[in-house]
């Protein structure tokens, strides 16, 4: 596949893509309610032990809200806002939900103990399940961190309903003129999806030390080049990687490198060490909430600007900035969600194997981004499979699949815009 192309033939930035996908949401939001549109619920439901619960919802068009936790009058909630919902339901919940109640524009989830909200996963139609999908996670946590969120995603929730109310119409005309008056970003090198595969460690850093011997960065490096050859042999790809040699790259290189590639999917590749040698499995790592916290202050050091029209509102700006940030946060969940089960079908992963962390390599604000530790070394299984060619072999071609089924979806979103 090559670039899409807009009507005056020009390839979009990886970014500018996302952008585009943004302001789209947004004016669809906008607009839902007054043409009437409904986004109906078709199924709810709640499965876990709080450690973690996780809510599927089902509909029949993307809902793109965020999860709020709320504590009015003494009962603890999760509200979930919809765009426009025709019917009332209510249903029993699992996992620290007690039950659960839908209604026109808003669905609430009542809890029977203190949570939170871990993750929000946005999933389109595939070709097995035709409708939308929302996946939340929710985890348990002490009264006071509660009390806290509750605190702060109350502020939240009033604020989004008042500036929908009030001014949610005239920024969507904004926006519209930002998606049109956008300058031409810079060409790819070559055609195809931008893939970026990071070998961890390198040089004069090892990495972890396997069992059976060797080293971490070998073994990433080996696995970074047989998925390069995948890859490029698909001929769909522009694939890019951080070091194709023994050599050791800073962290925020390999950032820098990926975002000046126009990458549109970040692959950090490791193997990890555990201090009891049962231990075995992939795992695949992205984001967390704390990590979020070091986007801002790390672009603001390294330059990792996203690109917005020149004279667009400060703002707006902002708000497109955040959506571009939200957009990669689901992305990233999206293909991690996606690897999971390739993994599975190639060798072991850990339970819990979809984890957050605040790792470096996942912080680019406009470029969705993994941390694939594809086994332990100190497990001598997992050492042995990952040193051995076929090992390896089903572990990229795997993850090989996995970015096909990804890319699949993006065109799809593309193609439907």
């Amino acid at each position: 596949m090559g670039d899409v192309k807009t009507g005056a033939g020009r390839p979009f930035h990886s970014a500018e893509l996302m952008l585009t996908r943004v302001v789209s949401v947004l004016l669809t939001l906008c607009f839902g309610a007054v043409f009437g549109a409904f986004a109906d619920v078709s199924q709810v439901r709640v499965v876990g032990d709080g450690a973690p619960t996780r809510i599927t919802i089902w509909t029949d068009a993307a809902e793109e809200a965020e999860a709020f936790v709320s504590n009015t009058a003494g009962v603890r909630r999760i509200i979930f806002p919809l765009r426009s919902n025709g019917y009332s339901a209510e249903g029993l919940g699992n996992g620290g939900v007690s039950v659960w109640s839908l209604n026109p524009g808003r669905l609430e989830f009542e809890l029977d103990r203190p949570m939170s909200v871990a993750r929000v996963l946005r999933l389109p139609p595939t070709g097995t399940e035709t409708a939308y999908r929302v996946i939340i996670d929710l985890e348990t946590v002490s009264d006071a961190r509660f009390t806290s969120v509750a605190r702060r995603d109350q502020r939240r929730l009033a604020k989004a309903e008042d500036a929908a109310a009030k001014a949610v119409e005239k920024d969507a005309v904004l926006l519209a003129g930002v998606t049109t008056g956008r300058k031409p970003a810079p060409r790819r090198t070559g055609t195809g999806h931008v893939v970026v595969i990071d070998a961890g460690h390198g040089g004069r850093d090892p990495g972890a030390i396997a069992i059976t011997g060797g080293q971490e960065k070998d073994v990433t490096l080996k696995a970074a080049l047989a998925l390069r050859d995948l890859l490029e042999a698909d001929g769909r790809y522009v694939v890019k990687l951080t070091r194709d040699t023994d050599v050791f790259v800073d962290h925020e290189d390999r950032v820098t490198k990926a975002r000046n590639w126009n990458a549109e999917l970040f692959i950090s590749l490791h193997a990890d060490a555990a201090g009891a040698s049962s231990v075995s499995g992939a795992s695949v790592y992205t984001i967390s909430a704390r990590g979020e916290g070091r986007i801002d202050r790390e672009a603001s050091r390294n330059n990792w600007i996203i690109p917005i029209e020149d004279g667009t509102p400060e703002r707006l700006t902002g708000i497109l900035a955040d959506l571009v940030k939200r957009e990669t946060k689901t992305r990233s969940a999206e293909f991690a969600e996606l690897l999971l089960p390739e993994l599975e079908r190639a060798g072991p992963v850990l339970r819990n194997t979809h984890r957050n962390a605040g790792f470096y390599v996942l912080l680019a604000p406009d470029v969705p981004a993994v941390l694939l530790e594809l086994g332990f070394l100190t497990n001598a299984a997992d050492a042995k499979r990952l040193q051995s060619e076929k090992g390896l072999d089903a572990s990229t071609r795997a993850i090989k699949k996995a970015i096909d089924t990804y890319f699949d979806r993006q065109e799809l979103r593309v193609a439907s815009q």
